[in-house]
């Protein structure tokens, strides 16, 4: 059971220390309608009761009219006995007739020598007290301290029939209690013992919590929220059982609704003239209203509008936003709107529609009206359309939804229908793709000229790529493709671009894909946008086949001169050029890209965009080295994408679960890594897409990692094979020979490592990319090992010093100094896992700095700090000395307050100013931050 003085259990407390005052007390309870006040007052006097009270009481309902009523009988003051003896009864009674003198019926005749009995009297709704009762009360209260008499009236919203004599009384009420909107604290009890979840996994928080919200605190909503939730039902053979949250939920909110609305009605009809339709039409209308407005569409006087409007906010059920009103609380509003006809609700909207039609408001103004008002308002698609497309651009895809779904019952010809179901689609993929399909299909069948097709068939090429539904992406493409040729040969080979790139996803498609992509060349495009997309494709096609890294980048850039994600542009095609940056050796242009896209995407609201960009910047961060902040991106965008009901083991979430495990492996979090892999279903045998190369290559990293040196060489072979299969044979993407001549060798199979080996590092060399060549190199030393091993790890290090790829060039030369320690080359050595150490740190490598700190200790070195470089790599010493040095003391003044010797000093900054690599002292303050 949800407890009568759910969250009041404060006030309850102060009334009861009142209640115990030997003298008695005079007590005014206010609060707003719905706020507990009757409970609290029929709580206080089952408490007197008990403890011997005699308890009187009244209540009183609002007046007919508010003029004043006929004087009732002021010696009963409208007030009934409800526990207690004669002889208090009679006392109230004579207080209330304001006679000087008691009656002489015998009851007080011993009041000198018994003790009275204490009495309570209960006064509820007293604004709607008549004058009468309002008298007598006084006279009650005024007796509180001569008489063991207590009083408290409970107030609520409403206007008095008799305001000096209401005013009268209240001046003699000495202690006041506020019930002010319950807060969340008050109701977290109660949640914490309703059922933990709900069907779907969904916690009562995220279940119950937006629904009381929107009873703002409101105790009486509140209430009757928490019994729908945690209703008490038993099973057959008498126990306790719960059903599920959204199947109680679900089958209690409309008739809570309507419940709620039947309550609110009798309170407006209690507040005075024109409140309950007032509160009808602000319902009906659903949002905050100007007056004019609200009496234009209720077809009321405006005056009267005004003052029911007053009186609703002196009841604390209005509120006001500047000159506009609206119901409060919103779950207030709910009900009573449910008890609004369609049709009214028609009417209402259409004549608002009407009067902001006349003023020249806006699209967003009007187009809430046009969506519940009538079909065939003038202008209304046109307004429906400007107000879609404003919602937009302000990142609320939802609502352009209903604005275009309620512009398709206008009377819309075939071209204008498309247009607008284009539009919904495109709305669809920033909130609920598989819901954008079928959209975008029809917007395909209707699209009246071949641009509008070619749009829409990219979107939904886009919608359908993000689901792994590739075969139905090419279906659809081939067949919009050969309709288009005939008709607008440039949008055709828009479109074929795309085709193009969702071909290369499968060995089969890709066979036939290719002759084509090999032949088209930059000057097949006839406009702008095509050259962008057709340079994107090609730069991908570059990076496949491993053709000139320079020619990648050139056209990788020209593809996004225009951004990752261009508006009005819905191909597929650009974040693939963002990738050949990347494979071509420029991560940090892959990471200038993706950054600017999820700004740009984030801006603009454009969910999937939004979330494929933060997948290609956690992948850029990635090959950058930075660790942490790819996990973080990873991890942001995975749950954008289910946030547009993206499944987590379909295409672009393949990606970004492949860079976060490739994130946590090299963290060393290996565990961590496999677990997401079984979470995803990715630990099995893979899809033969494209999609799926990269955390093929991932898994067998950790395979690796765990010494499981058979599967990982399964993995990068099977990676090899499906990636010759395709034709895509360049060392860009993928340097899986490398990954694979390692483990033969780990396995005893030399010849085959070295095979591998010399194949990469022959291709390495012509792609002409530094860091796939150091890779390559590095694959090789450790296969040939000896002198000429340390040879092509020194060259590896070489290119990749300065290079933007960080973790290969701690891993090189973590096995550079590991190589040079076992050839006798300890000073080399020492540099060498040092620098490792610093890189690695820097990266978040941690198991690439625990093996060049073994290398270290090895050369007798006992490392102190965590990195060689940077603040964390100052002793206590030194950053003791270099914080002093920072503040402005000499050389003498240092040694002075530490007791130390002037060398010594001067020692500690050199070492200082080394690791931090500074010039002076004028620099420390900066680099010591």
């Amino acid at each position: 059971m949800v407890p009568t003085l759910l969250g009041r259990a404060r006030e309850r407390d102060t009334l009861y220390e009142l209640l115990e005052r030997p003298g008695g007390a005079s007590v005014l309870l206010r609060g707003g309608f719905g706020s507990g006040k009757s409970g609290l007052l029929t709580d206080l006097g089952e408490r007197a009761r008990n403890a011997g009270f005699a308890v009187l009481s009244a209540c009183y309902e609002p007046p007919a009219s508010h003029r004043p009523q006929p004087a009732a009988s002021p010696a009963m003051c409208s007030l009934v006995p409800a526990g207690g003896g004669e002889r208090a009864v009679a006392l109230v009674r004579w207080l209330a007739s304001g006679d000087a003198t008691p009656p002489a019926d015998g009851l007080f005749a011993d009041a000198r020598s018994a003790p009275m009995q204490r009495v309570l009297v209960l006064v509820d709704d007293l604004q709607w007290a008549d004058a009468a009762s309002l008298r007598g009360l006084r006279s009650i209260a005024r007796a509180v301290g001569a008489h063991p008499v207590t009083v408290v009236c409970a107030m609520g919203p409403g206007e008095s029939v008799d305001e000096p004599a209401l005013g009268a009384v209240l001046r003699l009420l000495e202690h006041h209690v506020r019930l002010s909107p319950l807060d969340e604290s008050a109701v977290a009890e109660r949640l914490a013992g309703i059922a933990d979840a709900s069907e779907d996994g969904q916690t009562v928080v995220d279940v119950l919590c937006p629904l009381l919200a929107e009873a703002a605190g409101n105790q009486y909503l509140v209430r009757t929220l928490l019994a729908a939730a945690d209703p008490q039902q038993h099973d057959e053979n008498g126990r306790l059982e719960r059903p599920p949250l959204h199947t109680t939920l679900a089958g209690a909110l409309e008739p809570l609704l309507a419940d709620v609305g039947v309550a609110a009605r009798a309170a407006l009809r209690r507040i005075g003239p024109g409140a309950e339709r007032v509160a009808a039409v602000l319902a009906s209308l659903g949002s905050a209203q100007l007056p004019e407005v609200i009496a234009h569409a209720g077809a009321m006087d405006r005056h009267t509008v005004e003052d029911a409007l007053h009186s609703l906010a002196r009841a604390e059920l209005v509120r006001h936003a500047g000159q506009r009103a609206r119901l409060h609380p919103p779950l207030l509003a709910a009900g009573l709107a449910q008890g609004v006809t369609p049709s009214c609700r028609k009417r209402h909207h259409a004549r608002a529609a009407e009067l902001l039609l006349s003023w020249g408001a806006s699209a967003e103004q009007l187009a809430p009206h046009l969506v519940h008002g009538p079909t065939g308002m003038e202008g209304a698609a046109a307004v429906l359309r400007r107000a879609a497309q404003a919602a937009l651009d302000r990142g609320a895809p939802d609502e352009a939804v209903v604005y275009l779904r309620r512009t398709l019952s206008e009377d819309l010809d075939a071209q204008e229908r498309g247009e607008v179901l284009t539009l919904i689609g495109a709305a669809r993929l920033d909130s609920d793709l598989p819901a954008a399909v079928p959209e975008l299909r029809s917007s395909l069948r209707l699209g009246a000229t071949p641009r509008a097709r070619a749009r829409s068939a990219r979107s939904l090429t886009g919608a359908l790529f993000a689901m792994d539904r590739y075969g139905e992406a090419l279906t659809m493409l081939e067949g919009t493709i050969q309709r288009l040729r005939g008709e607008d040969a440039a949008a055709a080979l828009r479109l074929e671009l795309d085709y193009l790139l969702v071909s290369l996803g499968e060995a089969a498609s890709a066979v036939r894909a290719w002759p084509r992509l090999r032949e088209l060349r930059l000057q097949d495009a006839e406009d702008d946008a095509g050259r962008r997309a057709l340079a994107a494709l090609l730069s991908f096609r570059g990076a496949a086949l491993g053709e000139g890294a320079e020619d990648v980048v050139e056209l990788a850039r020209l593809g996004l001169s225009r951004g990752m994600a261009p508006v009005g542009d819905e191909s597929i095609v650009y974040p693939c050029a963002v990738l050949a940056l990347g494979a071509a050796g420029r991560p940090d242009l892959t990471f200038e890209y993706a950054d600017a896209a999820v700004a740009e995407t984030r801006a603009r609201a454009s969910a999937l965009s939004y979330a494929q960009a933060l997948s290609t910047r956690a992948n850029a961060q990635c090959r950058r080295g930075a660790f942490a902040d790819a996990r973080t991106d990873a991890k942001h965008a995975l749950a954008a994408f289910r946030d547009i009901g993206v499944d987590h083991r379909e295409s672009h979430c393949v990606f970004a679960v492949a860079t976060l495990a490739e994130a946590f492996v090299r963290q060393g979090r290996t565990q961590q890594a496999e677990d997401l892999f079984g979470e995803c279903d990715l630990s099995g045998p893979l899809g033969f897409h494209t999609i799926y190369d990269y955390p093929l290559l991932v898994r067998g990293w950790v395979h690796a990692a765990d010494n499981r040196f058979e599967r990982a060489l399964a993995d990068f072979l099977h990676l090899g094979e499906r990636l010759n299969a395709r034709g895509m044979a360049g060392p860009g993407f993928y340097p899986w020979r490398s990954e694979a001549a390692r483990m033969h060798l780990l396995l005893g199979d030399r010849q085959s490592a070295l095979t591998l080996a010399d194949e990469e590092l022959r291709r390495a060399r012509a792609w002409g990319v530094a860091e796939m060549t150091a890779v390559a190199l590095r694959g090789r030393a450790l296969v040939v090992g000896h002198e000429e091993g340390l040879e092509l790890l020194d060259e590896a290090a070489r290119l990749l010093s300065g290079n933007a790829a960080r973790f290969r060039y701690a891993q090189v030369q973590a096995d550079r100094g590991t190589s040079a320690v076992r050839h006798g080359r300890p000073e080399d050595a020492r540099a060498a896992l040092q620098e490792a150490v610093s890189v690695a740190h820097e990266c978040g490598a941690e198991p690439i700095a625990q093996q060049a700190r073994a290398g270290l200790r090895e050369l007798g070195d006992r490392p102190r700090t965590p990195t060689f470089r940077g603040r964390e790599a100052l002793t206590p010493a030194q950053r003791q000395v270099a914080e002093l040095a920072a503040q402005g003391m000499t050389n003498t003044e240092i040694a002075s307050h530490l007791f130390v010797g002037l060398r010594t000093v001067e020692m500690h900054l050199s070492k200082v100013y080394a690791k931090l690599d500074v010039t002076g002292r004028h620099a420390l303050e900066q680099a010591l931050r």
